[in-house]
């Protein structure tokens, strides 16, 4: 795979988790961060979408479908392979975000949500993935910021593995609007502009 299309696969990752999921950089939980109170709508976010920088060209890009009444299903089309999630755009306190939760997945899969919040949809959809590194200084830290549990690699590791969030929906919004404004809380955002 080229430099380009690494790049573009990463960009797309990062806007919906599709791709991120499967290699740990995301923060995942096993709660939604939404209830159906909090979905909206936009239609401006179906079709499909490549990151800002790419041409008209090329071979990896997202799709987004309208699922219900206020969901969306997500497509990334790649070079070697096709990754789904169902996506949810909700709102709290007037700020826009999206929950993703994969579901290429096997049978003994526990679904998670991934966040990422929403700067804006049009002319270019730009979102932030919250920093799974920022969350795990967060933690060692101080572990009572947020409910959570650490996957460990091996039985009996106490050094590494992979933090999971366990904190109910309520929790989760009430962590994402603390750090809502905090810079070193989300990743650098992605952009992506509406393929031609």
């Amino acid at each position: 795979m080229n430099q380009t299309s690494i790049r573009i696969t990463t960009a797309a990752a990062a806007l919906f988790a599709v791709l991120l999921f499967f290699t740990g950089c995301v923060v995942t939980s096993v709660y939604p961060y939404y209830t159906d109170k909090d979905l909206v709508f936009d239609p401006a976010l179906p079709g499909d979408w490549v990151e800002a920088g790419a041409t008209n060209a090329s071979a990896e890009y997202v799709r987004i479908e309208p699922a219900g009444e206020k969901g969306y299903r997500v497509a990334f089309f790649g070079t070697s392979e096709t990754n789904s999630s169902n996506v949810h755009l909700f709102r709290l306190k007037q700020r826009l975000f999206l929950d993703v939760c994969p579901t290429n997945r096997s049978l003994d899969f526990v679904p998670v949500h991934q966040v990422s919040k929403v700067m804006q949809i049009e002319p270019v959809l730009e979102t932030a993935d919250l920093s799974y590194d920022w969350l795990a200084k967060l933690l060692e830290k101080n572990p009572e910021a947020i409910r959570h549990m650490v996957l460990r690699d091996q039985s009996g590791d106490e050094q590494g593995g992979r933090i999971v969030l366990t904190a109910d929906t309520k929790e989760l919004q009430r962590f994402i609007l603390k750090y809502v404004n905090n810079t070193n809380a989300w990743k650098e955002p992605s952009k992506f502009r509406r393929l031609n």
